[in-house]
């Protein structure tokens, strides 16, 4: 039954995609037809695995929704500023360290999937710095929008978020030569920019902020008080 309850939440964290992806995907196919590109079936379905890869990170990660931000619901902001709680912004590195490894590698393992996605989807990322800036990136986004919520905001997790990324880049170096038929078919392969559609060049970050948008606009202030009463009933 939870195996059930995970599937029907994390589809519906895509869908609450979608509002922002359709009509991305519609310019970015108008822009194509005029350059003479068209992106393969495969990139397509390659990048909606990667889109509901980065609906999860967001979900498990918790960010905070934009309706509780706007409402102030946590206390954040004040008449004379922000009030960011000290105890819940960790700026030292490995300070939870003495608590136990596993949060350390939750958060490695948690990112070790976009740094084998992006480049086996994305040729540019086959360069470690793009790959290791984009898990820093998408993690320091994270923790940032933790600062509004009760979550801690914590440097641990973005270091271990990035190693993550790193990691999987490594493992798919180590693979590339097995997964070189399937990026054959689903990555984006480097060329000059002229040839590229404009949109399509910043796929990788539109993606990152229609995921954001997506739960944090759809997903928490409309959909999840919907689906939680109906989740709460598939247990046993």
């Amino acid at each position: 039954m939870f195996m059930l309850r995970f599937i029907i939440a994390s589809l519906t964290w895509f869908i609450c995609t979608l509002p922002f992806l359709i009509p991305y995907y519609i310019l970015l196919n108008s822009q194509g037809k005029k350059m003479g590109y068209k992106l393969s079936i495969e990139h397509i379905v390659g990048a909606c695995i990667f889109i509901y890869y980065l609906t999860g990170v967001l979900s498990l990660t918790g960010i905070p929704s934009l309706t509780d931000i706007v409402a102030n619901s946590f206390g954040v902001i004040t008449p004379r500023g922000f009030n960011f709680p000290p105890a819940e912004i960790n700026l030292i590195p490995l300070y939870w360290l003495t608590e136990g490894i596993r949060p350390y590698i939750e958060n490695i393992v948690l990112f070790i999937p976009l740094g084998l996605m992006l480049p086996c989807i994305w040729n540019r990322y086959e360069v470690l710095w793009r790959t290791a800036l984009s898990g820093l990136t998408l993690s320091l986004l994270i923790e940032l929008s933790q600062l509004f919520n009760s979550r801690i905001t914590d440097l641990d997790d973005l270091l271990m978020n990035t190693l993550g990324a790193v990691i999987g880049w490594l493992i798919f170096k180590l693979l590339q030569e097995q997964l070189a038929k399937i990026q054959a078919k689903v990555a984006v392969q480097n060329a000059p920019s002229y040839k590229i559609p404009l949109l399509l060049r910043a796929e990788v970050w539109f993606y990152l902020t229609g995921a954001f948008a997506g739960m944090s606009l759809v997903f928490y202030p409309f959909l999840r008080p919907f689906l939680h009463p109906i989740l709460k009933y598939l247990i046993f």
